[in-house]
């Protein structure tokens, strides 16, 4: 019982440090505020840039799994720049 307390703590703290970071649980949200980080564009720019790369590979909607493997694969292609 001991370790569903503490794994439910653990989900609740990383759940709440995303929200705090992104303002948003939506995956898609967090691509496109980490593209914008990096490439310096207006926020509006880089949501057309992402949502042309969906389209570019036959995805009209992207659900959360689209934009959740688009946003890995960006943290780990290109890591934050220390703060």
């Amino acid at each position: 019982m001991k370790y569903v307390i503490v794994v439910t703590g653990l989900i609740a703290a990383a759940l709440a440090a995303t929200y705090a970071r992104y303002d948003s649980l939506d995956p898609c949200v967090w691509l496109v505020r980490d593209a914008t980080h990096q490439s310096d564009l207006p926020e509006l720019a880089v949501e057309a840039r992402v949502r042309a790369g969906f389209l570019v590979r036959g995805i009209t909607k992207p659900g959360p799994y689209d934009c959740l493997s688009d946003w890995w694969r960006l943290r780990s292609e290109n890591p934050p720049p220390a703060r």
